[in-house]
């Protein structure tokens, strides 16, 4: 054999040989991921609450729940804190008949089809505990007054003249639990700070909130304030004869 005969052999050789070492290299990761069995483990899920028209959640109990889920080893071992989502589903129709009665306690079912996952390769087994206990409220919105917080102390001698305090504008609307804005029926604007203040003043785009975590302020969610100041200092009668 020539020696350029000898050349084109050993090339193809080497081909040959490198094919042969590519290609177990390239199906082992395939074929291990499509041997190696799945595994189950137990994780923690966030309760997550849908918006509800008619209904607002006062509490959870339990407030949490785990789930197991069955998939891949990697998969199951790259998955983070608040990732596996628990939906709440709501009833409806809880205060739906009669004279409204303050908050309501309902038991809700929990199943797979409520479990959000980030990947879809990871199944949902079982959720545990399967059932929670909610305390829930009619959901309403209405329009309540505002009243005004304050802090600090003005100069010696003056204080506010509640009588002739101004908000603009008067009343703000607000969304959440019904016995909540019952128990309430105002919302707060600021606190105002009175601090060394001696002289009529105007605080203006003070925020409005409302006490309650379950009710929130819809609109506006700042005022105009007017404070007056008056002198509590007693007048002088004069000089005597």
């Amino acid at each position: 054999m020539s020696e350029n005969g000898n050349r084109w052999t050993f090339r193809a050789l080497a081909v040959v040989i490198a094919i042969g070492i590519w290609l177990p290299a390239s199906f082992c990761p395939r074929l291990r991921e499509m041997t190696t069995p799945p595994i189950e483990a137990n994780v923690a899920g966030r309760l997550t609450i849908p918006d509800h028209e008619r209904l607002t959640v006062l509490s959870i109990e339990p407030e949490g729940v785990q789930v197991r889920i069955r998939g891949n080893d990697e998969l199951i071992d790259s998955l983070e804190l608040d990732q596996v989502r628990v939906q709440v589903p709501l009833p409806d129709d809880v205060f739906g008949g009669g004279p409204y009665s303050g908050p309501r306690e309902v038991e809700v079912v929990l199943a797979a089809e409520d479990v959000v996952l980030p990947d879809d390769q990871v199944q949902v087994v079982s959720v545990t505990p399967d059932r929670l206990v909610l305390s829930v409220d009619e959901e309403i919105s209405v329009a309540v007054p505002v009243q005004v917080a304050w802090i600090g102390e003005p100069i010696g001698g003056i204080s506010v003249d509640d009588e002739n305090v101004r908000i603009t504008p008067e009343a703000v609307t607000v969304q959440g639990a019904r016995s909540e804005i019952n128990k309430l029926e105002f919302a707060l604007a600021g606190p105002i700070d009175l601090t060394g203040r001696g002289l009529d003043f105007t605080a203006r785009q003070v925020r409005v909130r409302f006490a309650s975590e379950h009710v929130r302020v819809e609109f506006p969610t700042i005022v105009d304030v007017f404070v007056p100041m008056v002198s509590r200092l007693p007048q002088s009668s004069g000089a005597g004869s």
